[in-house]
């Protein structure tokens, strides 16, 4: 696979189940968890974990949402107990298959429109947003301050209604994929992606800063010829970090996390734990507080690809990075998150050596992981996770197959 074609592939977002929309592939889905609750959505109240471990807390409760068949849910955000988004896409035509429609879509709006759901407190609706594809990601720093990163562009909340803005161009290059946005205040917000070079297969991650007027790239360290930048999050203004994979060198010495700190003047670049696994993915980096940081992904031992995904999870204490040395097993992380109660990383089972798979989740104990309920069982992905505010947990995705999938939204019971 190109560079190139890596990026549409990540842009599509198959662990939300969006590509079995995209793609015709015949998947089975597991059978449901039983319940003493009917399930809503399709979605069981029950505390079935993959493989058929005993999960651990927590307790999800599913939500009613607006018919939306054939539609994929990324990101979510909340701002309070009565206000909340999720984001993503829909499919407005199932039969749309094989690689040739992932490449028209690439920042085609008309291919996979983009969709916005808000939360009153009470229930959950459609809200009209401008199409800009896909939505990846969503962030918010109040009511009249919510961001979203979308395939084509950026999308921006006031309170009443979204609008777009549009990033600064990447000179020398043929697409772009926005990976993440943090909404710190209405004059400070970050935006991760990257984007590739059609002539040399090259990925040049970058960032950018909204200053209350427009976006500016912000430069970055040398970092290698061949990187992307996959996450961004912040405590604050001087306490922001980017994370991302360093492909330049690996064909000799395999993959390498890039980890990076902002203090308000300048990056500062951290090394990354040992780690022994060759194909080293970000898919988050989540800060809880200045000492206490979290960057969850997947591995790989296979240099090609043909291995199972693992979790791979590390931790900032304040001092150092170190691996939290996640569970030897299938485990592909899309997020991970902290409720002040509990810390969650999730995802799914996805390997490229199986097609079947389901959602997954690990609690952290203090000392290691240890497996935890999902709000989905069956054929499904957990793709984002967001803290309440009022206690508890977010947790969007999707279930069914391509000719079933929907979008579900879960909260932890509290």
């Amino acid at each position: 696979m190109s560079t190139k074609e890596k990026g549409i592939t990540m842009s599509i977002g198959r662990h939300a189940l969006g590509v079995l929309a995209i793609v015709s592939v015949a998947l089975t889905a597991a059978a449901p968890a039983a319940s003493s609750h009917p399930p809503r959505n399709g979605i069981s109240t029950g505390t079935a974990s993959p493989s058929g471990e005993e999960s651990a807390g927590p307790r999800w409760q599913p939500f009613d949402l607006p018919v939306l068949e054939h539609a994929n849910l990324t990101g979510v955000t909340a701002i309070g107990r009565d206000d909340a988004w999720a984001v993503g896409f829909t499919v407005p035509d199932k039969t749309i298959a094989g690689p040739a429609a992932a490449e028209a879509d690439q920042c085609d709006a008309g291919g996979l429109p983009s969709l916005a759901l808000h939360w009153d407190g009470a229930s959950w609706s459609q809200v009209p947003v401008p199409n800009l594809g896909r939505i990846n990601s969503v962030s918010a720093s109040g009511r009249r301050n919510v961001w979203a990163a979308a395939d084509c562009g950026v999308l921006r909340w006031d309170g009443q209604t979204w609008t777009r803005t549009t990033p600064v161009p990447i000179p020398g290059t043929d697409g772009y994929f926005l990976s993440g946005i943090k909404a710190i205040s209405a004059y400070d917000v970050w935006l991760s992606g990257f984007a590739w070079d059609g002539t040399t297969g090259d990925d040049r991650g970058f960032v950018q800063h909204w200053d209350g007027v427009r976006w500016q790239l912000v430069a970055l360290p040398a970092l290698g010829d061949n990187f992307d930048i996959s996450s961004v999050d912040a405590g604050g203004r001087q306490d922001v970090w980017i994370a991302g994979t360093d492909y330049t060198g690996k064909d000799t010495t395999g993959e390498k996390l890039l980890i990076l700190h902002w203090n308000g003047y300048g990056w500062k670049q951290f090394p990354a734990p040992a780690i022994t696994m060759v194909i080293q993915r970000v898919a988050r980096v989540r800060v809880v507080a200045a000492n206490d940081v979290w960057i969850a992904g997947r591995g790989q031992r296979d240099p090609y690809g043909w291995d199972i995904n693992r979790p791979l999870v590390l931790h900032w204490d304040g001092a150092a990075w170190t691996d939290t040395h996640a569970p030897e097993e299938r485990g592909d992380l899309r997020d991970i998150a902290s409720d002040g109660r509990m810390v969650l990383a999730a995802g799914d089972t996805y390997s490229p050596l199986d097609d079947t798979y389901e959602a997954y989740a690990r609690r952290w104990t203090g000392a290691g992981w240890i497996p935890a309920a999902v709000p989905a069982p069956g054929l499904a992905s957990i793709s984002a996770l967001a803290p309440s505010p009022d206690g508890g947990m977010w947790a969007v995705g999707s279930v069914g197959d391509e000719t079933t999938m929907r979008p579900f939204i879960a909260r932890t019971a509290h």
